[in-house]
């Protein structure tokens, strides 16, 4: 027997598990998006066994693993640290990084403070905003791309959805409820 509190509760969890339906906002590769910020050219290989690698492209035709210069393992001499005229060091610190993983690069500032490189340069890895005319960055807050009638597109297709979930969610347990034999008083 279904009861009114075991449908509250299902259709609670329907309503949270249709709020997850918003799409977040994509991010972009951090290793090419540091790669060309530093005006170097990014590459995608495929290996033969279909792995994916990224390349950067130094000064000189240079290819080197782009995550690996993004750690600063690799041609630190182009790295923006050395660029800015600090030293660059390679860590092993996740709350440093962050996002980035477990290793890192750091530039070491003259008072001897690091700072992780991507953030030192402020870079954002969101990915740029397009229409068929222009691109813009996500953080320009004068960008006037996608904005009310996508946004709210999203909106609308995320509660109607829930919405219809919600419904037949709501007639399935009450063709069940009509279905289970009524008991009788002795």
């Amino acid at each position: 027997m279904v009861r009114n509190r075991d449908c509250f509760g299902i259709l609670v969890l329907l309503l949270l598990t249709g709020l997850l339906i918003v799409p977040s906002g994509a991010m972009i590769n951090p290793s090419a998006g540091y790669c060309t910020a530093l005006g170097y050219t990014y590459a995608d290989t495929i290996a033969a066994d279909g792995a994916m690698a990224g390349y950067c492209i130094l000064p000189g035709n240079q290819s080197v693993n782009a995550w690996q210069f993004l750690q600063g393992k690799v041609s630190p001499e182009l790295s923006y640290c050395r660029k800015q005229g600090l030293e660059i060091r390679t860590i092993s610190d996740r709350s440093t990084c962050g996002f980035l993983g477990d290793t890192c690069a750091v530039c070491v500032k003259a008072d001897g403070s690091t700072q992780e490189v991507t953030k030192m340069m402020g870079l954002n890895f969101r990915e740029r905003i397009c229409d068929e005319n222009s691109c813009c960055e996500p953080t320009d807050e004068h960008c006037a791309i996608g904005e009310e009638p996508a946004d709210w597109s999203l909106v609308v297709i995320a509660i109607v959805s829930v919405l219809v979930i919600t419904g037949i969610a709501y007639l399935l347990f009450r063709k069940k409820k009509g279905n289970e034999p009524v008991k009788k008083n002795p």
